[in-house]
C-alpha cells in the first residue's frame, strides 16, 4: 500500500474512535440542520483532473450524490538528434489530453450521522477520455491521436469532518474496478523520402484493478 494511503487509514481509523466519542455526548440542541454538501475532490495520482461533488442526505445514515470529472493536462518540450550530418535535427514535443466523467453513488454511514462522520461509499463512472501526442525530430515526426472509453466500479471507505460554519475536509481510499476502450491512430512523417507518411492503428480492451484514494474539500449547509 502506498505510504499516502497508509497515511489516509491511519487518519480514518482516528476519525472513527472520535466520532464514536462525539456519539456518545449529548447534541447541541442549537446545532444547525446540513443536508446538502457541495466539494472539489482530487486523487493525488491525478492532479491534471478535479471532480465537482454534490451530497444531499436522504436519512440519518445515508447520502447520495454525484460526481463530474473534468480534467486538462498539457506538456510541451523539445528533442534534438544527432545523425550522421554536421547539424543536429531537432523538433518539438507536444502532449495534451482531456478527460470528463460522470457517476453516481450512495454513502451509508457506520458512525456520526450524515453527512458527517465514518462512511462506505460504493459508486459507478462512465468517463471519456481524448489524448493527442506530437514528437520526434522535424524529419521523423509521430503524431498520435487516443479515444479513450471507460467504465468502473469503485468502493471506499472514509471520513467527513465538518468544521466551523461548514467547511468539509473529506478522505476515502477503496479500491476501483475498471474496463476501458481504446481506439488510436498514428500518423509518422518522413521527411525526404518517395512515401512521407505511415499510418498505423489499433482498437484495445483491457481491465484494471487499481487502488483509489480522493481528498474533498466543500461546504455544508
Amino acid at each position: 500500500m502506498k505510504p499516502i494511503s497508509m497515511l489516509c487509514l491511519s487518519f480514518l481509523l482516528s476519525a472513527s474512535a472520535t466520532a464514536h466519542a462525539d456519539e456518545l455526548a449529548a447534541e447541541s440542541p442549537e446545532a444547525p440542520v446540513r443536508d446538502t454538501v457541495l466539494g472539489l475532490s482530487f486523487a493525488p495520482d491525478d492532479l491534471g483532473a478535479v471532480t465537482l461533488e454534490g451530497e444531499r442526505v436522504v436519512g440519518p445514515r445515508m447520502s447520495v450524490g454525484v460526481g463530474v470529472r473534468v480534467g486538462l493536462t498539457r506538456g510541451v518540450g523539445s528533442t534534438k538528434s544527432f545523425g550522421t550530418g554536421l547539424s543536429p535535427d531537432e523538433g518539438d514535443n507536444d502532449y495534451h489530453s482531456y478527460v470528463l466523467g460522470v457517476g453516481p453513488r450512495v454513502r451509508f454511514f457506520l458512525s456520526g450521522t450524515a453527512p458527517e462522520g465514518v462512511w462506505l461509499s460504493p459508486g459507478l463512472e462512465v468517463s471519456y477520455l481524448w489524448r493527442s501526442i506530437d514528437n520526434g525530430p522535424d524529419s521523423l515526426r509521430l503524431e498520435r491521436r487516443e479515444h479513450q472509453w471507460g467504465a468502473s466500479g469503485v468502493l471506499l471507505i472514509g471520513y467527513t469532518a465538518i468544521l466551523g460554519k461548514g467547511l468539509v475536509l473529506q478522505a476515502g481510499v477503496g479500491g476501483e474496478v475498471r474496463h476501458d476502450w481504446f481506439e488510436y491512430e498514428s500518423h509518422t512523417r518522413t521527411l525526404g523520402v518517395e512515401n512521407p507518411q505511415s499510418v498505423l492503428g489499433s482498437r484495445i480492451r483491457q481491465w484494471t484493478v487499481s487502488e483509489r484514494l480522493a481528498l474533498t474539500v466543500g461546504w455544508a449547509f
